[in-house]
């Protein structure tokens, strides 16, 4: 993250809403220094290099995803696998900073995951009903999220959807929204995001390692409307329940039946004791 134009604070409204473009001068990176963190914290790390992953490399992905789905936690304390994904972060995110003003694909690959996802953090430390999510963790539910809106617009195949839940849960990171925060909730939250305009507006995947460009192949921003952004919430919740979710209606707006309804008015159910892994639902 410190390899960016950009810094910012949060503020009560929402995430990183103060702030201003200052690069660092300096950037000094010591994958040894991640052995002095709990390995919630390094997966918080491992969830934005997976980030890169899951919008640009197929590639990236297994080399993240692998060691962990062999070896479990022990790859986070293998200073060799942590300097590896290091570097391959690095070399794939450095690209997306020259030429940044050219085409906001630069813009929706960092931010790959964020909308929903700067949304679900922020609630997520709003009291004492929620379990506090760290930034990455966040990002990894919203990238599922992200993934489902894809499918219903017809971006992706359920390979792809199925893909970003399987990467995610390997790595041993969250990927469903807690059952304490609300759909209504979310939609409110996500009008802070600073691209929201009129609509939350956010990259979408094509496949597993690249982004669907719209208006023509000149924009990676997918403006979503409230009735897509609900069904992505339904289809979400309901994979963390293992039923089937319920068709959209005619015109896109998702069918009503479960906990997370398509007018984004029901309530979520309380579950603040849920681990961080689990479904939360």
């Amino acid at each position: 993250a410190s390899i960016d134009f950009k810094q910012a604070v949060n503020h009560p409204f929402g995430k990183n809403l103060l702030g201003c473009y200052y690069p660092a001068s300096v950037i000094l990176m010591d994958p040894e220094a991640l052995a002095t963190l709990s390995e919630r914290h390094v997966l918080n790390g491992i969830a934005e290099a997976l980030k890169h992953g899951l919008a640009q490399s197929a590639a990236l992905v297994e080399q993240i995803v692998g060691p962990l789905r062999e070896r479990g936690s022990a790859a986070l304390r293998d200073p060799e696998y942590l300097e590896q994904v290091c570097k391959a972060s690095i070399e794939i995110k450095c690209p997306t900073l020259d030429y940044y003003h050219d085409s906001d694909y630069n813009e929706m690959v960092p931010q790959y995951g964020h909308a929903v996802g700067h949304a679900v953090e922020h609630l997520s430390w709003s009291g004492p009903e929620h379990r506090p999510l760290l930034h990455g963790e966040a990002v990894a539910v919203g990238m599922c999220v992200s993934a489902e809106i894809a499918r219903l617009l017809g971006l992706c195949d359920d390979r792809c959807v199925d893909e970003h839940y399987e990467a995610i849960l390997a790595c041993g990171l969250p990927a469903y929204v807690p059952a304490t925060i609300s759909p209504a909730a979310i939609r409110k939250k996500i009008m802070f995001d600073k691209h929201f305009v009129k609509r939350p507006s956010m990259g979408l995947p094509a496949s597993l390692g690249s982004l669907a460009p719209c208006d023509g192949g000149e924009s990676y921003a997918w403006a979503i409307e409230d009735e897509v952004l609900a069904a992505a919430l339904v289809a979400n919740t309901s994979r963390c329940l293992g039923v089937q979710a319920p068709p959209p209606k005619a015109g896109g707006a998702p069918a009503r039946g479960l906990r997370l309804a398509g007018d984004f008015n029901t309530a979520a159910a309380s579950n603040s004791e849920t681990a961080v892994g689990d479904c939360g639902c």
